[in-house]
């Protein structure tokens, strides 16, 4: 339990709580809505993150234990004269699991601050004795992906693959919140997240009020994602009775996840919210009711 439970924080949280393969325990495959080669390209309405932000969330079995916690933080900044959003995630175990089961993930991406398009992937595996270093580049010569993937132990991989329109997690977790969507929409999406490609589709199933760990309650939109895998293997079987909410208001920020394990439900809630990069003393501020 525990360690499925935290491996929905590390990557589903990290990859904005909505992205492809690791998420809860083996569950029923589905069949697409769409081919993967339909998936739109989704244009960024506005841009509700554009001075940056901080967000922390708390991991909790069942509502009752907390397990884990991690820190999304996005910061615009420039690089070779061009405007684009950096995005750095950490997730660790509480220090009462760390002699069970020890985790220390960062995930980072970088991706363009009109298009949203990405440039760079990585992600640091440090789950007990486990180590794997993930980074993937995005070559706008070629519109290829070069993924190295190198695990302590084993020999370093590299995968190579088209573009087409395939995004990183965290990239897919910014742009849904720059869309214009309703109830009863899905959205689609390719995304990789390093040996393996999936389609996603996020089904906007309805508006409804959360209570916030803050005990404030807000308007929220509730998701329910379904992936499939485009590669030969993944995990897409893995995902179950997942969902996730995001603020009904110009934020549209993710505000809780729920997914089932083997025993029980692990929940992400936001506990902390930060606008504006300048100052590590900024107002604490929740979306707006």
């Amino acid at each position: 339990m525990v360690r499925s439970g935290l491996g929905l924080l590390s990557v589903t949280l990290i990859s904005l709580l909505i992205a492809a393969g690791y998420a809860g325990q083996a569950g029923q495959s589905v069949q697409p809505l769409i081919k993967p080669e339909s998936v739109p390209v989704y244009q960024p309405k506005n841009l509700p993150f554009e001075a940056g932000e901080k967000e922390v969330y708390r991991a909790t079995w069942n509502g009752m234990f907390a397990v884990a916690t991690a820190e999304v933080q996005m910061v615009p900044t420039v690089v070779d004269g061009k405007k684009v959003f950096h995005v750095r995630v950490e997730a660790k175990t509480a220090s009462a699991l760390d002699m069970i089961w020890k985790m220390r993930d960062t995930i980072t991406s970088t991706f363009d601050a009109k298009g949203l398009a990405p440039s760079k992937f990585t992600f640091s595996q440090r789950e007990n004795s486990r180590i794997i270093d993930t980074e993937a580049r995005y070559d706008l010569n070629t519109k290829r992906w070069a993924v190295n993937r190198q695990q302590v132990g084993k020999k370093p991989q590299i995968y190579e693959f088209d573009s087409e329109n395939t995004l990183d997690p965290i990239t897919i977790g910014y742009l849904v919140r720059t869309i214009d969507f309703k109830v009863g929409d899905h959205l689609y999406f390719k995304v990789f997240g390093g040996r393996y490609r999936y389609l996603l589709d996020l089904l906007v199933e309805k508006k409804e009020m959360v209570t916030l760990a803050s005990g404030k309650s807000v308007e929220a939109f509730r998701f329910v994602p379904r992936v499939q895998n485009i590669t030969k293997k993944g995990y897409a079987s893995r995902v179950n009775d997942a969902a996730v909410w995001l603020s009904a208001d110009e934020r549209r920020l993710p505000v809780k996840l729920s997914s089932k394990i083997v025993f029980g439900t692990v929940y992400l809630d936001l506990v902390e919210d930060k606008r504006g990069t300048q100052s590590a003393a900024s107002d604490k501020q929740g979306p707006a009711s």
